[in-house]
């Protein structure tokens, strides 16, 4: 299954936590206005909000489910494993006391399945995967039952579309699996019940419409447009909200609009009044990088490492700084983070998968082709093709022949040049013959959507497959992933 960023993971649960919460008949004030907080990452304030409203109404699901978001979102946000026991064992004892209520309405089944997945992402965060795969098929199971006995029931059409999703884009080889416990998804149906709570006038739907923007960015990458023009709207209507914020900035950097990624982050909202998010300045770290900015790619990836306190994307950090050294020439800076790749952090990511795989590997890097794919990942297309020009193809390793006219063909893409990106796409796969370098599979999937775009489906449906089709190599579950979700828009 393709690996979405843990935080664009939790922005899509937590919204969809919150759902429910605007409707005044069933919740108070006071719940609502603590459901604001949290989603801007206050979390002090939501807790204080929370606390009064669970002094007034102890038995009050809305509050239980609100309470949660603290402890929740302080875990998936800053990964301290030290803080880990306590504020999983909160949240398990939120959900007792959710289950405990005597009631038995929509909102309370909700609210327990709520709970019980955000403690299952919250086990997956710490490795705890065994007992997170437990945790995410009860709420599932919990979710489409609700749908059943309620079919108009708006908030779970949103929470049960994400699942669909999630789980219609896993690889074949792991779906045996979730068939044998009973989780069945549809990326065609999710996509529905998405955009169904998007489009229709609800007193959620901007929250809505934001969830549906993230997936389809995703999904289908002919819509990244539209994707990106609502979580753009979504930032002008809320300024002051750090997890719109984080959304806007991810998307925008996937979508390689690294200038207009750079001017959202820089006017994000910062006080002691929020969250300590330090992933924030990683990606920005990224943004300098792809721009050039060495020396500002250095402090960024530098905070970043002295205020994370999680395991995940210290190697990449460490890779990144590597990178950025070498790049404006202070080699004995470089060849410490370099070392340092191989003695800190984990393995479970693919952004620290590849940085320790580079560092093991003892690749050589040719600075020419770094800096084209450092241009063309952040959209600078016209430098990219100026610096891969400059490299000399005479007498190069294949893998660097391969990579050559893998980024130069991603370039030309860029640059909307799709006849001569199909030509170079193809003589990659050619080259790689043979070989496990992860540019072929990645050249099929960008001939795929080429194909695809031009309508050509039938062409299009050859190169998913085909990227579907290799067999170990790094990206492989993000390949895998990302063509079944394509072949699914495409008409069967």
């Amino acid at each position: 299954m393709a690996q979405p960023h843990p935080f664009f993971l939790v922005l899509m649960l937590q919204l969809l936590c919150t759902m429910s919460l605007h409707a005044a008949s069933v919740y108070s004030h006071t719940t609502l206005r603590a459901h604001q907080e949290y989603l801007k990452l206050r979390i002090a304030a939501g807790q204080q909000l929370t606390k009064q409203d669970l002094k007034q109404n102890a038995v009050n699901a809305a509050a239980l489910l609100v309470a949660n978001y603290g402890d929740f979102l302080t875990l998936c946000v800053q990964q301290d494993a030290t803080a880990y026991e306590a504020l999983l064992q909160n949240q398990e004892n939120r959900l007792s006391q959710i289950e405990a209520l005597k009631e038995n309405s929509a909102w309370k089944r909700y609210a327990q399945a709520e709970v019980r997945m955000q403690i299952g992402v919250s086990k997956i965060l710490f490795g705890n995967k065994l007992s997170a795969a437990w945790d995410i098929r009860q709420a599932y199971l919990q979710y489409t039952s609700l749908a059943k006995q309620h079919p108009d029931f708006i908030p779970n059409k949103k929470t049960l579309g994400v699942l669909q999703v999630l789980i219609g884009s896993v690889p074949d080889n792991y779906r045996w699996f979730l068939n044998i416990i009973g989780m069945k998804g549809s990326i065609n149906s999710g996509l529905a019940n998405l955009r169904s709570a998007a489009t229709k006038e609800n007193p959620f739907q901007d929250e809505a419409k934001v969830i549906y923007a993230l997936t389809l960015q995703v999904v289908d990458q002919q819509n990244e447009k539209q994707a990106l023009r609502i979580l753009e709207n979504a930032v002008s209507q809320h300024p002051d909200n750090l997890l719109y914020r984080f959304a806007v900035v991810h998307a925008l950097k996937k979508a390689k609009q690294s200038e207009q990624a750079l001017k959202y982050y820089r006017s994000r909202p910062i006080s002691s009044q929020y969250l300590l998010f330090p992933y924030l300045q990683h990606m920005a770290a990224d943004l300098y990088l792809y721009r050039g900015d060495f020396d500002e790619s250095v402090a960024q990836n530098t905070a970043f490492l002295k205020q994370h306190k999680g395991k995940h994307y210290v190697k990449a950090a460490h890779f990144k700084l590597h990178l950025a050294y070498y790049l404006s020439n202070h080699h004995p800076q470089a060849l410490w983070h370099y070392n340092k790749v191989s003695e800190v952090g984990s393995q479970e990511i693919e952004e620290d998968k590849y940085a320790a795989k580079y560092v093991l590997k003892q690749e050589k890097a040719h600075k020419p082709l770094l800096l084209a794919r450092l241009k063309s990942d952040g959209g600078y297309y016209r430098e990219a093709l100026a610096a891969i020009k400059t490299l000399d193809t005479t007498q190069v390793s294949l893998p660097v022949k391969a990579e050559y006219t893998y980024r130069s063909a991603r370039i030309y893409h860029g640059l909307q040049d799709a006849t001569q990106a199909i030509k170079l796409y193809k003589n990659t796969i050619a080259v790689c013959a043979g070989t496990d370098l992860y540019f072929a599979p990645h050249a099929a999937l960008q001939l795929g959507y080429l194909y695809k775009e031009q309508q050509q489906e039938a062409l299009a449906k050859v190169y998913f497959n085909k990227a579907i089709s290799y067999k170990d190599y790094e990206y492989k579950n993000s390949i895998d992933a990302k063509a079944k979700l394509a072949l699914a828009t495409l008409q069967p």
